[in-house]
């Protein structure tokens, strides 16, 4: 029956509408000519614009051209130029820097054999001086300490072996042979100095070893020195592991003859032919190779039995040249290979080369040979390392040249893409000022674009602030108040700045600084009329939140919001779909009105329809809620007054503009919530009329008593109710207590009075704060649990728990329970390792947990002030 009135209604309010469509039509037919010739013009207007713009599009598309076609040329050509300068310049930086690696070489490598020409001269110098101090005379001469001297020596010198060679004349072989005797602790001092003292070198031979006879090397000739002395080795630095190989006649290599014998003639040092190191056995008569085959050369530096300069020859230094350490350190880490070939020229000793390679800091034999790569000739450096003064070979002396070459992994370090980088880099920057005509087409269509965009947000704003002709009235105000300030003289622009940078400053949008401009009084008359409208036929809702205020000042700031913001929600939808136009929100006031912008003859019905509604889903969602905001929730109420007449609507600009509601009607409406009752909707007699009239009468129940009114006096209202009405809920020192004294009196309900609905079942209530305290406890179990995960803490044993219980069972009394101080635990950041939300507790604790809720919530009695539900808020 209700439903069948409502279709009624609402058939009758479309062929309402359809009938001021119509006059609508009729009226717009008068003007139909008129707006066809302005429809024409407008068409021819824009054509002549079409042609003149085409025209322009055209002219414009014609220089653009021309700069792109001058811009490519002049990409192509410096990009061009970018790539072979760059490439010139790494070959200057690759020959620049070689010449500087090999300038290196050379003055390195001569510092090296001056080194250890000094060296080999230092020890010279040492030995005749220990001889000369302590009057000894050669050959029966042993310097102490020769280890830790030669060491020394061999670490200035980065060479691995030096030694004394003493010339002993044949007549005093034997006598020489028993001083070795009885003079050879420096061997095993040596091994001890070098950590070795546990080593055995065993005796020296007894005798020197004649090699020179033993393999036939004399020369036929009675005066050389082969067969007028003897050359045996007697200290080397290190001290031998092998004792035996000392007192061996060095005269066995012929290479070393000649430099000897340039020393006594000439008294310079000198360096033999390369050779690799041999070590006799003197057991077996055979030669042994040193491993690797490292080459050697040697500098002999000639002794003397006075350090005047006409002493005679007694002996020499023996340094031994590894060339494969002889290059170790020259350039610096990070350096190119370069490859540098030594080239020795002894004359009849012959000719011989080595390659090696130097990486950096390190250096290795890569050929016995001239290896270098014959495509570098051009960059050849050489250098002459001795016997500079001297052409090659001559009378037998040995010229050691250096030839220093680059290589291909020098090469390529210089080959680097940056000439390609560059000329793409230049062909980029003629690219990208190419685009800029490009973007500089596309900012200013993005540049209408987003006014357009702001244009849309500013009206989206507008449109949630303002109804749909309000909106209209708005806008036209602002462009109205551009226009003039286009209009106004050049010479006030300098004032209208200043002021638009303080609307900014204050964070005033344009729209907003519009309207407070038009609102500021000038001499005479406004800018622009208010806008304000009276609407004589509307329906007003004022909705309140009973107990709200007791509700809120126990509860946070974001549970506060947190249940409004839910609320209005609800009611905005609600509100969108029965078409009724929200004002505004004071506190947990809602305020809503049908019947404006857009008037309509069913505004009662519509808001009637609109207050059942919110009444329904208030109370479905703070029962939703008490799980989230506590088990008072459920008891907040709604509070709702209705009533229908004519109201001013209109803007009331200022600092911040807001669309209101002025005139009596709203002041009734204000009356009729806060003289209703919670969880009813309180109706006066204005809207209990137009629903009478539309055939609603059902809907509605007298209220018994008459309301007084402030500046109304006494009214007569109404309760509305409906199928699907919510169940009242009753507060205390809140309840329509005029309507229940009535009834209890007469034994029946009035007609006009709406008993209250029975109150929620405590089963329900009790289920409610049984989940709510389960979740809280939940929630500190997770963090539980999460703090052992994050120590690693294993659970006691049920033993162990089992005592606990017994030892707190024993305690008859509650209060032996209590601590005076509780200590907390200690912040530890490891405790906090595991998130407590990643944390999932089974069913059978959560059962567990809501039978020991439940437990506890049995043990309470229902006292006023000791009772589970005020427990459970405590």
């Amino acid at each position: 029956m209700m439903n069948g009135q409502d279709d009624d209604s609402e058939l009758l309010s479309v062929s309402e509408f359809s009938q001021e469509d119509e006059l609508s039509s009729s009226h717009g037919d008068r003007d139909s000519s008129f707006e066809h010739e302005e429809n024409n013009k407008k068409k021819k207007k824009k054509s002549k614009e079409h042609e003149i713009g085409s025209k322009e599009t055209k002219s414009v598309f014609r220089a653009k051209l021309m700069v792109y076609l001058v811009l490519i040329v002049s990409c192509v050509t410096a990009s061009t130029l970018a790539y072979f300068f760059t490439r010139d310049q790494e070959e200057d930086d690759y020959r620049n820097d070689f010449k500087v690696y090999a300038d290196e070489v050379k003055r390195v490598a001569k510092d090296v054999i001056q080194t250890k020409i000094d060296v080999g001269e230092s020890l010279s110098i040492q030995i005749t001086s220990y001889a000369n101090d302590n009057g000894f005379l050669f050959p029966f001469v042993t310097l102490p300490d020769f280890e830790r001297v030669s060491a020394n020596l061999r670490h200035m010198a980065n060479t691995d072996f030096i030694s004394f060679i003493s010339l002993v004349p044949r007549e005093k072989k034997a006598e020489f042979e028993n001083y070795t005797l009885y003079n050879n602790e420096w061997v095993q001092e040596g091994l001890e100095v070098q950590g070795l003292g546990d080593v055995d070198p065993g005796p020296i031979p007894s005798f020197i070893v004649d090699l020179v006879q033993m393999f036939g090397v004399a020369r036929p000739d009675p005066n050389a020195l082969e067969n007028l002395y003897f050359a045996p080795t007697w200290q080397t630095g290190p001290a031998p592991f092998n004792a035996s190989t000392l007192l061996s006649d060095v005269f066995v290599n012929p290479q070393l003859l000649p430099s000897i014998e340039r020393i006594l003639s000439e008294g310079t040092v000198q360096i033999t032919p390369i050779f690799k190191i041999v070590i006799p056995n003197t057991a077996a008569g055979v030669e042994l190779e040193r491993p690797f085959e490292v080459p050697h050369s040697a500098m002999t530096n000639g002794i003397y039995d006075t350090l005047e300069g006409n002493g005679d020859l007694v002996g020499f230094v023996y340094t031994s040249v590894p060339w494969n350490d002889f290059f170790n350190g020259i350039l610096s880490e990070g350096t190119g290979d370069i490859e540098v070939v030594v080239s020795e020229n002894c004359g009849e000793a012959g000719d011989s080369k080595m390659t090696f390679v130097l990486d950096g800091e390190e250096s290795y034999l890569k050929a016995f040979e001239d290896a270098h790569d014959p495509k570098f000739d051009s960059r050849r450096e050489s250098t002459v390392l001795t016997n500079e003064e001297f052409e090659a070979g001559e009378d037998g002396r040995c010229r050691y040249e250096l030839e220093i070459y680059p290589t291909n992994k020098l090469k390529n370090t210089y080959d680097s893409n940056e000439p390609l980088i560059y000329s793409i880099v230049v062909a980029m920057i003629f690219v990208f000022t190419t685009m800029v005509f490009l973007v500089y087409d596309w900012a200013v269509q993005r540049r209408q674009w987003m006014i357009i965009r702001a244009a849309r947000k500013t009206q989206a704003i507008v449109s949630s602030l303002f109804p749909k002709n309000v909106q209209d009235r708005i806008l036209k105000d602002v462009d109205d108040e551009v226009q003039r300030e286009a209009n106004k003289p050049l010479v006030t622009r300098g004032n209208r700045t200043k002021d638009q940078l303080q609307n900014f400053l204050k964070g005033k949008d344009g729209v907003a600084a519009a309207e407070e401009e038009a609102q500021m009084p000038t001499p005479g008359a406004r800018s622009s009329k208010p806008i304000a409208d009276l609407f004589p036929e509307a329906t007003i809702i004022f909705a309140d939140i009973v107990g709200f205020t007791a509700w809120s000042s126990t509860r946070e700031p974001t549970q506060v919001f947190q249940l409004l913001e839910t609320i209005y929600h609800v009611f905005d939808e609600i509100a969108n779909r029965r078409r009724v136009f929200k004002v505004e929100t004071v506190g947990d006031c809602y305020v809503a009105v049908a019947g404006l912008p857009e008037p309509r003859k069913d505004h009662a019905i519509v808001m009637a329809r609109f207050a059942r509604d919110c009444l329904i889903q208030f109370t479905s969602t703070v029962k939703a809620m008490v799980v989230e905001l506590g088990p008072d929730t459920e008891e907040l109420g709604v509070r709702i007054g209705l009533h229908s007449g004519p109201v001013t609507a209109g803007v009331l600009r200022g600092e911040r503009a807001r669309f209101q509601l002025f005139g009596d009607t709203v002041n009734t409406t204000a009356r009729m919530e806060s003289t209703g009752s919670p969880n009813k909707i309180h109706v006066s007699q204005e809207t209990a009329d137009l629903l009478t009239a539309a055939g609603k009468s059902q809907w509605l129940r007298t209220r018994r008593e008459t309301v007084v009114a402030k500046g109304k006096g006494e009214l007569q209202t109404y309760w509305l109710e409906s199928t699907g009405e919510a169940n009242t809920v009753t507060t205390s020192g809140e309840s329509d207590t005029e309507d229940s004294k009535e009834e209890n009196q007469n034994g029946i309900k009035p007609a006009a009075v709406v008993a209250p609905a029975p109150a929620v079942p405590s089963a329900d209530k009790y289920n409610r704060l049984v989940a709510w305290n389960c979740d809280i406890l939940a929630k500190l179990l997770t963090q539980i649990v999460a703090r052992r995960e994050s120590r690693r803490t294993v659970p006691d044993p049920v033993g162990e728990i089992r005592k606990l219980e017994e030892q707190y069972c024993s305690n008859r009394y509650v209060l032996s329970e209590v601590q005076e101080i509780v200590r907390l635990p200690k912040f530890e950041a490891e405790s906090q390792r595991v998130d407590p939300w990643s944390v999932q507790l089974s069913e059978d604790v959560l059962s567990q947990l809501k039978d020991y809720v439940q437990t506890l919530a049995a043990m309470y009695r229902d006292n006023p002030f000791h009772n589970f539900e005020h427990a459970s808020h405590v």
